[in-house]
């Protein structure tokens, strides 16, 4: 359940922003069955407070190359390498964790070449560090972007539903004014088309035209991400786990269904499955491996962490409660 200070409609407010992302208040107002006032009050208390953001990221063709590395630190050093380590432009997440490794975190670059002169020649020589083993995301069968927390129905989910599918004939090609926009609304995923147009230097018109393309392509995607205060899921957990690769499209169907899941993906290293999990407590972290295993026996989870602290999340850097402090944009192009 959310914190006292939040309610039902906050939740269900959050789940249509997820579903439309970038959609005005009267748009997300009309299927929750309030007034767009209401929705847009509430919107930005949870905003400027931190619990609730919207920001944007590459994807489709404009992937970055991404890696999962575990880092082990020197006795007493792992929070400041986490901080040096947030305040990268590469390091997309950072997480203090039990278990195997001090600090999970999620390195991105716009190449393979990139990401692994980041790993060999940045990442090894932050002081406190004593080594690091990285696992290279081949496929993220299962983005947080389409995590929900289950508040809308249905028809409600039906009616938001977001008309930015791919289409044939879409363009995929990123001009410098598109990484602009893209730049911009990392910081702020629902900046209105105005000031986006002020920070590339463009008209309103042609923001629109070119971020419509953009996410037409499927070059861009959206995800709001709150505070475990918010969502009243206070446990992250991820496991490290193998199976056989003529198992793999099997497990993408049977894993997105598993409640908790948040983000499911294949890797290459000594493990080839890699799962992310919201839960409400840390009983759930073995009741999910659990279910997992009844879910799909050919997956063999061999380890997992608790999340300790969430240091930084896709780009944001959060508070000692989770709640988003600052915004540190990742590096979208060289």
């Amino acid at each position: 359940m959310a914190s006292a200070s939040f309610d039902e409609l906050d939740i269900a407010i959050v789940d249509a922003v997820r579903s439309a992302p970038r959609a005005n208040w009267r748009e997300l107002a009309s299927p929750l069955g309030v007034d767009p006032a209401t929705v847009g009050r509430r919107w930005s208390r949870m905003e400027s407070g931190g619990a609730a953001w919207v920001t944007a990221h590459l994807s489709g063709s404009a992937t970055p190359a991404c890696a999962m590395v575990e880092v082990d630190c020197a006795p007493g050093r792992s929070i400041d390498v986490a901080h040096v380590l947030a305040d990268d432009t590469q390091a997309a997440t950072v997480k203090l964790a039990s278990g195997g490794r001090d600090i999970l975190m999620l390195a991105q670059a716009p190449t393979l070449d990139l990401l692994a002169d980041y790993l060999l020649n940045v990442v090894g020589h932050v002081p406190g560090i004593a080594s690091v083993r990285s696992h290279v995301i081949t496929r993220s069968a299962l983005e947080a972007s389409r995590w929900r927390e289950g508040a809308l129905s249905l028809e409600q989910r039906r009616r938001l539903r977001s008309n930015d599918q791919r289409r044939a004939g879409a363009g995929d090609i990123l001009h410098e004014t598109d990484i602009g926009i893209v730049n911009a609304l990392q910081t702020d995923g629902r900046m209105s088309f105005e000031r986006l147009a002020e920070h590339v230097g463009i008209s309103p018109v042609s923001v629109r035209r070119r971020l419509s393309r953009m996410q037409e392509a499927g070059l861009v995607t959206f995800r709001c991400d709150i505070s475990p205060q918010l969502s009243g899921r206070s446990v992250s957990a991820v496991y490290f786990g193998s199976m056989d690769i003529h198992d793999l499209r099997n497990a993408e169907e049977r894993i997105r269904a598993l409640p908790g899941v948040r983000a499911f993906s294949f890797v290459s290293g000594p493990f080839n499955v890699i799962v992310d999990a919201s839960l409400r407590s840390i009983a759930e972290v073995h009741d999910l491996e659990l279910t997992m295993s009844q879910a799909l026996p050919a997956l063999h989870i061999q380890d997992r962490s608790v999340v300790l602290r969430m240091i930084k999340l896709l780009g944001r850097v959060l508070d000692a409660e989770g709640r988003s402090a600052r915004c540190v944009p990742l590096v979208t192009r060289t």
